[in-house]
């Protein structure tokens, strides 16, 4: 039971509290095997103004267990984003949202906002 209470008592007084200490460890949401993880998510405009989600293994011809599983730097969202709007054609719309795991939570890296491919 102390051992219990202990390992709440780290967070909750950091963070509902905002005391720090090093008797008391707080938690992290990333500590090192996250760290750098992009979740990234992709939509395609259709000629009528839709969006409709896009699957990038089935638009890559991927498989689910390879390379495209994990996106883990900005480069490779890059490449990846590049392949799609090259198998999407020419004045292809395709919006990303994508965000990567930083030891201070996650940071946006590409919003929706703007067409993908017309970077």
């Amino acid at each position: 039971m102390v051992i219990a209470a202990f390992m709440v008592a780290g967070p909750v007084a950091e963070q509902v509290f905002g005391v720090r200490t090093a008797l008391l460890r707080s938690w992290t949401m990333f500590s090192a095997i996250g760290l750098g993880v992009i979740d990234a998510s992709f939509e395609i405009r259709r000629p009528d103004g839709a969006l409709l989600p896009l699957d990038r293994f089935e638009m890559l011809g991927a498989s689910r267990s390879g390379g495209l599983k994990r996106i883990e730097s900005r480069d490779e969202l890059a490449s990846v984003i590049k392949r799609l709007c090259a198998a999407a054609g020419q004045g292809a719309d395709i919006r990303v949202r994508a965000r990567q795991a930083t030891r201070a939570g996650w940071q946006i890296v590409h919003s929706d906002a703007e067409n993908a491919c017309a970077d």
